[in-house]
């Protein structure tokens, strides 16, 4: 269903925008430590999921009962599309990690803005502006540049072809969890989204589990930290930013703030693991930083034309 600009257009004062915005380069910054914790922990991409969103469904109950927010049935069935995707985007994109290096999945994840893009604005009614697409369009060549430029395989992957299908279904179900979250996010709070996204992404997941009949005891000693890390980053701080901002912030401008991620992920890997940075890598980064920080920058100013609208 086609929603009109009224329904979908940003709420809130410009401060209420340039806040969304810094949300969602800094679940972005959170995320940049994802695919190294994931990988860390040795565990199959299903198995891997399954213990990630449960752990982090043990923190948001103990949240959303100390605030006395819990989800009702009504937000249940609110969330229950974007919890589904939410499960499955997790299990793809750490299957993907199994068969390919992070660099190979950050470059076709870089490709999110492509297809949100024409998306939010044929079906959820945002404008289509030249800041957006010129933004979107260097972002997604610095990624690729960063990444093709970055130090070969550093942490010893090889990617199988069936690693590049994974990496494109983790992709679009990653798009469409974003879109779906900006739909449901404008009659469900933020706590009780995330409880219940978090909740149905896990008995998602967990019904998986059985299907493929996985090993759950694929974690040991250290492997634990690291998948707590990444429920609790990642997972709780990184997506609870992300749906916090989603009203605040077009849908098609969150797609082009997430690519903070890999560079994110990049100068992660050069301070803690000592990975080298190249100078075209570092000179792409840049250029990524700079057109975010254009569109941040814009963004945060534009005001909202509701009201004008309405009364107009």
């Amino acid at each position: 269903m086609v929603l009109s600009e009224a329904e979908t257009r940003v709420e809130g004062s410009p401060n209420s925008r340039s806040a969304g915005v810094i949300a969602v380069m800094s679940a972005s910054l959170f995320w940049s430590f994802g695919g190294v914790l994931g990988k860390s922990t040795g565990a199959s991409g299903i198995v891997l999921s399954f213990w990630r969103l449960w752990i982090a469904m043990a923190v948001l109950a103990a949240v959303a009962a100390i605030t006395r927010r819990w989800p009702s049935w009504t937000d249940l069935r609110a969330s229950a599309i974007a919890g589904v995707l939410f499960g499955f985007n997790l299990c793809a994109f750490f299957i993907t990690l199994q068969y390919t290096s992070i660099a190979v999945a950050l470059i076709i994840g870089a490709l999110s803005p492509v297809i949100a893009l024409p998306i939010a604005v044929a079906f959820m009614g945002e404008r289509l502006t030249a800041v957006k697409v010129g933004c979107a369009l260097v972002a997604v060549t610095g990624v690729v540049v960063a990444v093709l430029t970055a130090s070969a395989a550093a942490d010893g992957s090889s990617t199988e072809p069936i690693g590049y299908v994974w990496a494109v279904v983790s992709l679009l179900v990653w798009v469409l969890y974003l879109l779906q979250t900006k739909r449901v996010r404008a009659t469900v709070e933020t706590v009780r989204y995330m409880t219940s996204v978090t909740l149905i992404g896990a008995v998602t997941v967990s019904l998986l589990v059985l299907v493929t009949r996985s090993n759950l005891s694929q974690i040991h000693s250290a492997g634990w930290l690291w998948v707590t890390l990444l429920a609790i980053g990642p997972g709780i701080a990184g997506h609870g930013l992300v749906a916090w901002a989603q009203p605040h912030v077009d849908a098609s401008v969150t797609s082009v703030l997430i690519q903070l991620e890999p560079v994110g992920a990049s100068i992660a890997a050069w301070v803690f693991l000592e990975e080298h940075v190249s100078l075209p890598q570092a000179l792409a980064m840049l250029l990524v930083v700079a057109s975010l920080s254009l569109l941040a920058y814009r963004e945060g100013r534009e005001q909202n034309v509701i009201i004008d609208e309405a009364v107009g």
